[in-house]
């Protein structure tokens, strides 16, 4: 989805062409995996970080394009939204202080885009989701003026053939209609790539999903959208249904949706997740390279595979990458940006340290966590965070109970740090980060509790609905400032 689409019109032979291209792409990928070589290297991770403008009063400021013709750097991307910016990090290996290394990365990129913002008497905030957004910033002319993102809306709409509906519940449930995906480029997240070799891949994007709902409530940062209070990370349920290209006739046989969990646990490779996307959705961008996939072209490309495996959505995604002669990653796309980048790469070491933690597990594991039971607590972390109860299989049960999510994600906390010691990744690193976790969990005091205590506090007094998120976002937009992580923000104004 990075690259730029300028061709928006496509006939019913592009389409066909397009699909015949992806399946010389499966077969290729198939023979690449198997040969000697593919994947091999020392671990690697990365990530993408998301943000938002916002001027001097906390509310979106559509200048993207200003601030990155004034950046003048490649690793600042454009999103979905003319508020929002995409900052992509560099790889760093897995071992020694990894964490560290991307947090100052982070911590550098917010200072140069704010540095830019200044000039334009605005902002850079990160958060899941703005809390001063309103209903006129999700207006079509808020959209970036970029190709891809035209095509991404047209192929969605002639899919669906009607609006995209939302309906959330929460404390101030919402409901509303809306006829384009500017209402999906609400969400902000920070997106993690784990590069995983080719043997061990089934186990560990198993071990992915299982952990990714730990997480999810772990991380929560977006608990109001338009004014009201929903979800403890509402972005999950928002991303679903504000881009559900599914037609509305035929949801009722469960057509799959492009924003997904998944459809079950990988059993083998990860050519499954290849096969899988190129089988069930249909291509948005039909566009054919140049380059015919041929397995004695070693690393290939694969262009048409990877454009197709950007316009699907689940929360954990497998990509190819033909760097490093050849490799396979996970990209882990549910966590929230946000709020600090302290908090941001504690929630990273513990996904990445806990999906090592249990990669060796899965085969026995996976008996007795059924997948729809994973799917459930991916919803339910979402819905209530770290308040959550969750199905969790234990040795030698005889029925699946559910438990509080905080006693479950304490009792994983040494194999997050035997995952990440797999990794090579320093004890000092290891025991920092464990702490940060340790005492959100105890503490109960995410991005998204911290959001609602502090609008519950302006709320008492005597403020309106709208300046009272205005207030808080403030509140949070100072804290974010200081650098520390939120245990240690604030509840006071």
């Amino acid at each position: 989805m990075g690259k730029n689409i300028e061709q928006t019109d496509f006939k019913a032979a592009d389409y066909n062409s397009f699909t015949e291209r992806l399946y010389e792409c499966l077969a290729t990928l198939r023979t690449s995996i198997e040969t000697p070589g593919f994947g091999e290297g020392e671990i690697t991770l990365g990530a993408e970080l998301e943000s938002y403008i916002v001027d001097k009063t906390a509310h979106a400021t559509p200048i993207n394009d200003i601030l990155l013709r004034e950046l003048d750097d490649s690793q600042f991307q454009h999103e979905l939204n003319r508020y929002n910016l995409e900052y992509n990090l560099s790889p760093v290996p897995a071992r020694g202080a990894p964490f560290t290394a991307m947090g100052q990365e982070i911590t550098h990129a917010l200072a140069k885009s704010s540095k830019a913002a200044e000039r334009h008497q605005c902002k850079i905030v990160a958060i899941g989701i703005l809390p001063t957004l309103k209903v006129g910033n999700l207006h079509p002319d808020n959209m970036t003026d970029v190709g891809r993102y035209h095509m991404l809306y047209k192929g969605l709409q002639k899919l669906r053939g009607s609006s995209f509906e939302v309906n959330i519940n929460g404390k101030d449930p919402l409901q509303l209609t809306s006829n384009h995906v500017t209402l999906e480029g609400a969400n902000t997240s920070l997106q993690l790539h784990l590069k995983v070799p080719p043997d061990k891949f089934a186990d560990s994007f198993n071990a992915a999903q299982i952990a990714t709902p730990l997480a999810i409530a772990l991380s929560a940062n977006s608990p109001t959208l338009l004014g009201h209070r929903l979800w403890q990370e509402t972005r999950i349920a928002l991303f679903k249904q504000s881009i559900d290209s599914r037609h509305r006739n035929d949801v009722v046989w469960r057509q799959p949706s492009r924003v997904t969990y998944g459809h079950g646990w990988v059993r083998k490779s990860a050519l499954e997740l290849f096969q899988e996307t190129v089988a069930l959705y249909p291509p948005i961008f039909p566009i054919l390279s140049d380059t015919v996939p041929q397995a004695d072209a070693f690393p290939p490309t694969l262009p048409e595979l990877n454009l197709h495996m950007g316009t699907t959505w689940p929360w954990n995604r497998a990509v190819y990458g033909a760097g490093d002669g050849g490799h396979l990653r996970i990209e882990m796309r549910a966590l929230p940006s946000g709020p600090t980048a302290d908090d941001m790469m504690a929630n990273a070491a513990f996904l990445i340290g806990l999906t090592m933690g249990l990669r060796d597990q899965m085969r026995d594991v996976l008996p007795s966590m059924p997948f729809r039971f994973s799917e459930h607590n991916f919803y339910r972390a979402a819905q209530c965070g770290l308040k959550s109860r969750i199905l969790w299989p234990e040795e030698h049960q005889s029925q699946p109970t559910e438990q509080p999510i905080t006693d479950v994600i304490l009792r994983l906390l040494p194999h997050m740090e035997e995952g990440l010691d797999m990794l090579g990744v320093n004890s000092a690193e290891v025991r920092r980060y464990r702490t940060l976790v340790e005492n959100r969990v105890r503490s109960g005091l995410t991005g998204a509790r911290w959001q609602r205590l502090m609008l519950k506090y302006y709320l008492e007094q005597a403020l309106s609905p709208e300046e009272s998120y205005q207030a808080m976002t403030l509140k949070y937009m100072a804290e974010q400032q200081s650098g520390r992580p939120v245990v240690d923000w604030s509840l006071s104004p």
